[in-house]
């Protein structure tokens, strides 16, 4: 019997693979870029950090994240499966997802690296990669923060906003090095905001080379994107890349957007392309030189 006992407390005490965790109360210093609050069907339970190191246990602690949690990557996670973030967090106390490299190679074709679902995250310090579609996508959702991430070599944009996605700044990022083989080069930008993003998307500090079409692609976006601080090099390769430095929109389009400080050199089209949107296109303080065709066209 003595000996059954140890067996039971030893079980008892041996700790999830992959997943290491410490709880913290919930703080009213961790901000939110913005303020408008949100709904947590969580925010009553007590925020963890945790540490994990596999699919498995990055995918249950996102799905299962509160209000205030801090969910570090600790070196390269290989993903089988889009990650899917789904639960909010709140203006005073965001969710972390922090750290580490996702190697999206994994997954199949045609589905996305992470596709965020949710308002109130920060994303920081992290490394995307080799996907066989797009990177980072916001489809939905608002009040998200991305700073210092990369995404490289995917068949798609590496970052992405679209279909609503509201209130994101996507600060001091890298993409690169992202071309899509079944169109030629058409669809793989290096930053997006377009197909109908929401309101008060902010560009700040990013910087895209290399990627198969356009730097910074604004097509068909429904409202005002405010582009700050930002660099476009050497983007549009392939057979159907655009390579545009900056589509600030649409044919048929009228809405505004404002550029501030930005440079866009050697690009294989234009710097700055309006695209045919007849929205006021505010450009101060940016330039560029050795875009194939000019620096600035259809700006209105």
């Amino acid at each position: 019997m003595k000996t059954n006992f140890k067996l039971l407390a030893l079980c008892a005490i041996i700790a999830f693979t992959g997943c290491e965790t410490s709880e913290t109360t919930l703080t009213d210093n961790q901000a939110a870029v913005n303020s408008q609050p949100a709904i947590s069907e969580n925010s009553s339970l007590t925020a963890k950090t945790s540490t994990v190191t596999t699919e498995t246990a990055l995918k249950s602690a996102v799905a299962s994240a509160v209000a205030g949690d801090i969910i570090k990557i600790s070196g390269t996670i290989y993903l089988t499966s889009t990650l899917q973030i789904t639960k909010n967090g709140t203006a005073s106390s965001k969710i972390t997802l922090s750290g580490g490299t996702l190697n999206c190679s994994g997954i199949p074709s045609g589905n996305w690296g992470i596709k965020m679902l949710a308002s109130y995250w920060n994303i920081t310090n992290m490394n995307i990669t080799k996907g066989n579609s797009h990177g980072l996508i916001f489809a939905t959702g608002g009040y998200n923060y991305v700073y210092n991430v990369t995404a490289t070599y995917f068949q798609g944009t590496g970052i992405m906003i679209y279909s609503g996605g509201h209130h994101n700044t996507i600060s001091a990022c890298h993409s690169s090095e992202n071309y899509d083989v079944t169109t030629g080069g058409q669809n793989a930008d290096g930053f997006a905001c377009s197909l109908s993003g929401g309101a008060g998307n902010k560009f700040d500090s990013c910087v895209s080379t290399h990627n198969s079409d356009d730097g910074f692609d604004l097509f068909g976006n429904s409202a005002t994107v405010v582009i700050n601080n930002c660099i476009a090099t050497k983007n549009g390769y392939g057979t159907a890349g655009n390579g545009n430095g900056f589509k600030l929109g649409s044919s048929g389009q009228n809405i505004p957007h404002t550029v501030t400080n930005c440079s866009s050199t050697n690009n294989s089209a234009f710097g700055y392309d309006g695209n045919g949107n007849r929205g006021r296109i505010t450009i101060t303080g940016s330039g560029g030189s050795g875009n194939a065709k000019g620096l600035f066209t259809r700006i209105f």
